[in-house]
C-alpha cells in the first residue's frame, strides 16, 4: 500500500475535548485486513474566525493517557500554523480543546504510512 496525505477538519463548536483522529489498530485477520499504520503529523493549522482572541489546547493520548502538546493562542480573525512534526502510532488519538465555543476551525495535515503486508 502506499504511504497517504491526508487532511482532518475539526470545527470547535464546543469547549469539550474534541477527537481529531484515531491511527487504526491492526488487524490482518480482518476483511479486508487493517494494515499497521503510523500517522506523522506534518501541521496543524487553527483558524479564529470570530472578534475575539482563543486558546486550543493539543492533545496526544497513547491509549492510556493524555499529554499535552501544545497551548496555541490565536488572536481574533487570524489563522496560526504549528509546523513541528509529532508521531502517532496504533491506537493513538490528537484531541483538541478550545477555550470558548465556535471560535476555532483545526486543520491537520498528516502522512499515512502503512507497512506492506
Amino acid at each position: 500500500m502506499a504511504d497517504v496525505f491526508e487532511r482532518y477538519l475539526v470545527d470547535l463548536t464546543t469547549t469539550d475535548s474534541t477527537n481529531v483522529f484515531t491511527v487504526p489498530v491492526a488487524n490482518v485477520a480482518a476483511t479486508p485486513p487493517t494494515p499497521v499504520s503510523t500517522y506523522i503529523l506534518k501541521n496543524i493549522t487553527i483558524h479564529n474566525d470570530s472578534g475575539s482572541t482563543v486558546v486550543v489546547t493539543l492533545t496526544h493520548n497513547d491509549g492510556t493517557s493524555d499529554f499535552e502538546i501544545g497551548n496555541v493562542t490565536v488572536s481574533a480573525n487570524s489563522t496560526n500554523t504549528n509546523s513541528n512534526i509529532f508521531v502517532f502510532s496504533a491506537g493513538d488519538t490528537l484531541k483538541v480543546q478550545a477555550n470558548a465555543a465556535n471560535r476555532a476551525l483545526v486543520s491537520v495535515s498528516l502522512l499515512n504510512i502503512k507497512q506492506q503486508q
